[in-house]
């Protein structure tokens, strides 16, 4: 985005001062039809987002802009009148420049700063987002013992190692750790900054702690950043989406995959042209006993099969330990089962449990949830806590442990109830 512009004169002499005889080197005087001119070529360009040499994003400026504003020259635009400037702050530093990165590619917790805090200030008036990609980020995990029923109220904390980033004036986003890598946010830009904090537990060594984070700020009414209070916002026509602290590179789900606590936001979705309807599928799926889908956010709507849980059985509220465990859901408006048509209207609107499902009637056999609801939003809603039982008894209680292995996933299709979910999505043309 281009927030100025970069303007410098380049001197080209094509005036002619006297009329020179080559052979006698002698200069007449100007006569009356002779033109004397010098002409100042003004050269400009946009200080726009460039692709440097080293693979980053940056800024056109000048070189010697480039310099005086802290960056870092890495190839050239705007016709070589220009370097591609990659800034790149510290611990405890402070920016306004566009496409700016933070870097650590091992933290160290005996010399690195602790808490490790980027402020970022509005380049102008007219920037009303920040984008803050987390290319790389992996910090220690939440509390993730899920074998004890008392664990239940931690599981899923950010014991250890926080990531916050400020809003001031308005509802900050959640508080994350663990696996983040390819997550982002978008934030209101303040005109009082916006903060990103890293606080690491210098006593909890276990994780190689890295991140790369780039900051970008977007102008007010530009389509790549949302309208809409959203902390995430997908332009493409299909992709995949997770919960924090899920690891995407992973082929299959593990039993220590855990999604965060207090997690209130909103997921948009830009609408693609001659689009109209959003799907979403489990990333991970499989019918195979032993073999957990991508999708756990709750307990199972049986008390001895695993179910589909939907509508007023997501309650929003975690009965702890060993009670009603459907305190976490997503909410899409007008869920159906299938793409359907624009007239086909459901009062489905929650999804919770560990089947990925939006039937009618609960089910043991996860499917396609679709939505004609415009703007396309899915509102994520976790709480505190989780319901945990110590084992899986003879006669397991589905509805009340999020955690029973044993029985809900030798079922084939569903997740573990705890781990948040990886979903692909799809729109589908009109």
């Amino acid at each position: 985005m281009a927030f100025g512009a970069t303007m410098f004169v380049v001197l080209a002499l094509v005036g002619v001062f006297g009329n020179v005889d080559a052979a006698s080197n002698n200069t007449e005087p100007h006569t009356r039809d002779g033109k004397a001119l010098s002409v100042f070529n003004v050269v400009t360009f946009p200080n726009s987002a460039c692709g440097a040499s080293s693979g980053y994003n940056g800024t056109c400026y000048t070189a010697s802009e480039c310099t005086s504003l802290g960056g870092t020259a890495s190839g050239t635009c705007a016709s070589s009148f220009g370097v591609c400037c990659v800034f790149n702050l510290a611990c405890g530093g402070s920016t306004t420049q566009n496409n700016t990165y933070a870097i650590i590619s091992s933290y160290s917790t005996s010399s690195d700063a602790d808490p490790c805090s980027y402020t970022v200030c509005k380049q102008n008036a007219d920037v009303c987002k920040l984008r803050i990609d987390f290319d790389t980020m992996v910090l220690q995990g939440p509390y993730a013992t899920t074998t004890a029923a008392a664990d239940g109220p931690k599981l899923g904390d950010c014991f250890y190692d926080t990531l916050t980033v400020s809003n001031p004036g308005g509802t900050s986003p959640p508080v994350i750790c663990g696996y983040n890598t390819g997550q982002h946010m978008f934030v209101p830009a303040s005109d009082a900054c916006n903060t990103i904090n890293i606080d690491i537990d210098t006593g909890t060594t276990t994780t190689t702690r890295k991140w790369q984070i780039k900051v970008t700020q977007y102008e007010c009414g530009n389509q790549m950043a949302p309208e809409l209070d959203c902390l995430q916002y997908f332009t493409a026509q299909t992709g995949t989406i997770a919960t924090f602290n899920w690891d995407i590179t992973a082929t299959t789900v593990a039993s220590t995959q855990v999604h965060l606590s207090n997690q209130y936001y909103d997921i948009c979705f830009r609408r693609v042209r001659s689009y109209c309807s959003l799907c979403l599928s489990p990333q991970i799926s499989s019918t195979t006993a032993k073999i957990a889908s991508s999708y756990g956010l709750g307990s199972s709507s049986d008390k001895t099969t695993t179910k589909s849980a939907f509508g007023t059985t997501c309650t929003g509220i975690t009965t702890q330990p060993s009670g009603a465990a459907y305190g976490d859901y997503i909410e899409i408006a007008n869920l159906q089962p299938t793409i359907g048509t624009t007239a086909t209207v459901s009062t489905t609107s929650r999804l919770c449990g560990t089947v990925f499902n939006a039937i009618s009637t609960a089910t043991i056999a996860g499917a396609t949830a679709c939505t004609w609801a415009t703007p396309f939003k899915i509102g994520v809603h976790f709480d505190e806590g989780e319901s945990l039982t110590a084992t899986a008894a003879a006669t397991p209680k589905l509805n009340e442990g999020e955690n029973i292995a044993s029985t809900g996933i030798a079922a084939g299709g569903d997740g573990y109830g705890y781990s948040g979910f990886w979903l692909a999505y799809w729109m589908n043309a009109c």
